[in-house]
């Protein structure tokens, strides 16, 4: 029962947003009473928290998958692209703003967690493009990691990219590529522009 809750509210929590569900309407999706709910978890920030736990170990595992057959670091950066602009729509615009805001706790402890380990993944996939020669030799994989993710935090930000004017998957691959090219040695360049404006490549994730 407690999976089935977390599958269901995370679903309804990363498609409506946080502050719109509530606990009711995560017993009435699931056809269960408001009470056997609370049995299970004590109020909404707590299944909020196991929403969010269980969504990145899928996730991890999912990546982990996508990686066994990449050839390269490029490769593999191409591959976790195309699976989060594939969902990318599945997910509020607004949800880890309402994370930040309505739940400063979860923010600052498992979100904070969850942040330092991508980061340092990435740190460590940076590092190996330098030692494969896709990338400079002077590029500091720490710096890099950090602009990346705050690149990628704007496609959170509505005010500045309204999604009507620009859809969330074209900002996001125009972030991703435009990183990537600063990065690349001329070796990483031709790879960026064959996996990711490649349409052959499309159809994996």
């Amino acid at each position: 029962m407690n999976q089935r809750i977390i599958q269901e509210a995370a679903e309804l929590f990363f498609k409506k947003g946080i502050r719109a569900v509530t606990m009711n309407d995560v017993a009435d999706a699931l056809g269960i009473s408001k009470r056997t709910l609370y049995e299970h978890f004590h109020n909404k920030e707590e299944l909020l928290r196991e929403c969010l736990k269980h969504h990145y170990q899928s996730h991890k595992k999912q990546i982990e998958q996508l990686e066994e057959e990449a050839s390269n670091p490029v490769d593999i950066m191409h591959r976790h692209f195309r699976y989060h602009v594939i969902r990318i729509n599945e997910y509020h615009p607004n949800f880890a703003q309402e994370l930040q805001k309505l739940h400063p706790n979860i923010w600052n402890t498992l979100v904070a967690e969850l942040v330092e380990d991508r980061e340092k993944y990435t740190m460590d996939l940076i590092s190996e493009g330098v030692r494969q020669g896709y990338f400079r030799e002077d590029t500091d994989s720490w710096v890099a990691s950090k602009m990346l993710f705050a690149h990628v935090d704007l496609l959170s930000d509505t005010d500045t990219f309204p999604p009507e004017r620009i859809p969330r998957s074209d900002l996001f691959r125009q972030i991703i590529t435009s990183f990537l090219r600063g990065l690349s040695t001329e070796k990483g360049f031709k790879e960026v522009e064959n996996l990711f404006y490649n349409p052959k490549h499309e159809s994996y994730v």
